[in-house]
Formats: C-alpha cells, structure tokens, sequence
C-alpha cells in the first residue's frame, strides 16, 4: 500500500512539474491549456474530385480494302466526340502501321431523325469521291458510331438534308444503315451488329 501511495505521488509530482493544474474533477482543458507537444494541428479541409474514369471508343479507319478497328480512350464516347476523332484521322504510329481514312473532308452531327438515329452532315467533297473509297469512309462513320452505346444505325446528310448514299453492294438507301449494310469491307472476323436492312 505505501509502494502505491508512493507511486501516486511520484505520478503526481510529475504532472505538476509539467506545469499542468491538477483539478479534483476532470474538466475539458482549451487549447491553449494542452502544452505544445501534446497538440496535434488538424490538417486544412481538402476537397478531392474524382478524376473521369476514360471509356474506350472504337474507331474504324482502312487498311488495304477493308476496315481496321482502332481504340481511342476518352472521357465521354458521344457521337460528336467519335466524328471528331475519325476526322482526325490515324496518329502517325497508326499510319506507320499501314492504316488511312477514306474520309474526304470533315463530318459532323446534324442532328438525330423521328427514330432517335444520328444524322451526320457530310461535306461536298464526299461527292468527289466514288465506288470503293466513298463506300469504306461511310463504313468508317457507319462503324465506329453503332459501336457507341445506343446507336444501331446512321443517316446521312448534305446541305441540312437527308440523302441517299451507296451500301457496300452498291444500293442507295436513306437509312438508317447498319454494319450489315457494309459486312463486305468489314473487319475480318467482326460481326455485323447496327439497324436492319431493310
């Protein structure tokens, strides 16, 4: 009992030594009662964003006479964001692997028809172009874009106005065109997927 006792008092020697008031009940100290090395500084509120998770766009560019699919990472895939990149053409490394764009001149969305299908506005240059190439740059556009989430086909415009433009055998169709509309320069291997034939 006095070993405790003496231990008691050596603990308390100790605190008033520190310079810490000895009170008879326990009180909350203010900070500036705690001593110095015992605060411990809260660090300043941070506000974290979460950076955008990139999605995966696949776009289609041409190699030899067929289509060739190409990954591209961006932060939305939309419509506009998958013309753009298309019109961009292939990245040097791309071209050094032996693709090309048929595109002729820069598309854009004009919009979407009744049924919900995008619309792409093409330049008059498209017309300069004809048979296979014009063939491959509506397949590129064709493909890269029913590869979008909730796109199963496309239409076609010139001068605010939807046209008629050639499948892969040949026959003028307004829309909405699907990849099976031009499985015959499809990737090999690919499977048709967009809106019927009709």
């Amino acid at each position: 009992m006095k070993a405790r006792a003496g231990a008691l008092g050596l603990v308390l020697t100790i605190i008033v030594g520190c310079g810490i008031p000895v009170d008879e009940r326990a009180r909350p100290l203010s900070r500036d009662e705690v001593p110095s090395p015992l605060r411990t500084e809260a660090p300043p509120p941070t506000t974290q964003f979460a950076a955008p998770s990139p999605a995966s766009a696949e776009l289609f560019f041409v190699r030899d006479s067929r289509l060739a699919p190409v990954g591209r990472q961006t932060e939305t895939p939309s419509v506009d964001d998958a013309l753009a990149a298309l019109g961009s053409g292939p990245t040097a490394s791309e071209r050094g692997d032996g693709l090309r764009t048929a595109l002729p001149g820069p598309v854009e969305l004009a919009g979407a028809d009744a049924a919900g299908v995008p619309v792409v506005e093409v330049a008059e240059s498209f017309g300069e172009v004809e048979g296979e190439e014009q063939i491959l740059a509506l397949a590129q556009i064709v493909f890269t874009l029913t590869g979008l989430p909730g796109v199963n086909g496309v239409a076609f415009s010139l001068s605010g106005r939807v046209v008629e433009v050639p499948t892969g055998d040949g026959t003028l169709k307004a829309g909405p065109l699907g990849r099976e509309d031009y499985a015959v320069v499809a990737p090999l291997g690919s499977a048709a997927r967009g809106a019927p034939a009709s």
